[in-house]
């Protein structure tokens, strides 16, 4: 399908090439389209045309037709159907009441697309505007004061011990079995523009595949200690024995590594970065510093490992808009630090995250989440068991499936999940999604390549 953009804002070209990502379709000029979108602009006359609110529109005349106004109110729960099985919810900041339109594409008391004429329909959530408030509080995370404090000390953080760090994660937090409906923001906008231009064209989008498979999934680890560095082995073994290819995230001046173990990972696998130190302080550093430290960590990996690193994941999934832009200066290609969503995220002390299961390109970096809540999360925040965290997991990766996302499972060899007694639970997980036609078990590598180039 080809699709027209029509708006003075740059922004909403980029936000809108970037929602539909995950679709096959093409972008072209106002003579050859098939649909046009428009933003802050009058609507062009006899063509398929789906007109995207803003503070901008006050009047009719804006809208193409007299009589018709937009009146802001505040955002109530809005829900976007992907499939029989899954709706994605969301908040919106602001929703837009055309008075004077009478005919609507719902019978639902606050519909999300309103028809002008046969021609012509409105939306009534700015998707331009939350989209870019919802990736910008995802790029600008306000340091909370604990996280300050203990990393502020002139002595490690990990000098406290892990019980009491996990008695702080899981203070005042619900444990109950997540899920991701309600957490996926940036996911729902996709789907509500994708549902309004397959109304307004009376055609279904075509989905882009993962290398001819429904979704994507990688399997990551963080190698926080010297001792998950020595479970590291086994792990691989295990995923190995199922032909899945994982990702190994490696500290280099946190404890002494060996080199013929992370050597070994690179095996059908691949190593990214994982700072220097786990110290939980890079989000705070000075520029320059940053990027001489990241810089510093991919240089030292790659002479180890003897391969190119071109990936990044920060300690304590430390992300913030100047990571992100010291990561391209010092030569990544990705990152995956941000999770799509977290029960308590350290680095604010509350649940947190990007709101999608889809990569996205910020400048040079792509930016692949942690869609799946990680083993710390479940094991610790949340209370679960290794088996529970495994059927929870298991629940979860059937939701990226239906969005068509990307499944990124992330695991510390230190922890519990690699103990030898449940050593076969993991291994249930990993069994599972071999199993599974629908999935292309890849690495970040092989995603951010697909998304920086496609």
């Amino acid at each position: 399908m080809k699709i027209a953009i029509s708006s003075r804002t740059p922004d909403a070209h980029q936000v809108i090439r970037h929602l539909l990502l995950p679709w096959r379709v093409t972008f072209s000029g106002l003579d050859e389209s098939d649909i046009v979108i428009v933003y802050e602009e009058k609507p062009p006359e006899n063509m398929k045309t789906i007109v995207v609110p803003s503070d901008s529109v006050d009047s009719g005349e804006e809208l193409g037709s007299e009589g018709l106004s937009a009146v802001r109110k505040p955002g109530t729960e809005t829900c976007v159907a992907v499939t029989p099985q899954t709706a994605l919810s969301m908040v919106p900041r602001t929703q837009f009441c055309y008075e004077g339109a009478n005919e609507t594409a719902s019978s639902t008391n606050q519909p999300l697309l309103v028809k002008l004429n046969d021609d012509t329909f409105l939306l009534t959530i700015d998707i331009v505007d939350e989209y870019g408030r919802i990736l910008s509080e995802s790029l600008n995370p306000k340091m909370s004061m604990l996280h300050q404090f203990l990393t502020n000390l002139p002595i490690p953080y990990t000098v406290a011990p892990k019980q009491l760090r996990n008695y702080f994660m899981a203070w005042k937090v619900q444990r109950k079995s997540p899920n991701l409906f309600d957490k996926l923001p940036l996911d729902a906008l996709r789907f509500l523009l994708v549902r309004a231009i397959e109304e307004t064209v009376d055609e279904e989008l075509e989905r882009r595949t993962w290398n001819g498979k429904r979704y994507a999934c990688a399997i990551t680890h963080d190698i926080d200690t010297r001792d998950g560095l020595k479970r590291a082995g086994i792990v691989k073994k295990l995923e190995e024995k199922y032909d899945v290819p994982s990702t190994w995230y490696i500290p280099t001046k946190h404890y002494k590594l060996d080199t013929e173990a992370i050597r070994r990972l690179v095996n059908h696998g691949e190593i990214g970065a994982h700072d220097t130190r786990h110290d939980g302080k890079l989000a705070g550093l000075p520029k320059q510093e940053m990027i001489a430290r990241l810089h510093e960590a991919k240089q030292t990996l790659q002479k180890i490992a003897d391969c190119p690193v071109t990936g990044f994941r920060a300690p304590l999934l430390q992300h913030n808009a100047m990571i992100v832009w010291a990561l391209a200066e010092a030569g990544y290609t990705y990152d995956t630090s941000i999770p799509a969503w977290e029960p308590k995220h350290p680095y604010v002390m509350k649940s947190s995250g990007i709101g999608t299961t889809n990569p996205i390109r910020l400048g040079g970096i792509a930016e692949i989440p942690v869609t799946l809540p990680q083993d710390d999360q479940m094991l610790h925040v949340l209370g679960m068991t290794p088996r529970q965290t495994v059927e929870a997991w298991i629940e979860l990766k059937e939701v990226v499936r239906d969005i068509g996302g990307i499944c990124t499972i992330l695991t510390h060899p230190s922890y519990e999940m690699a103990h030898p007694k449940n050593l076969s639970t993991y291994e249930d997980l990993i069994n599972d999604l071999a199993m599974d036609n629908e999935a292309w078990l890849t690495m970040p590598a092989e995603i951010a390549n697909r998304c920086l180039n496609s």
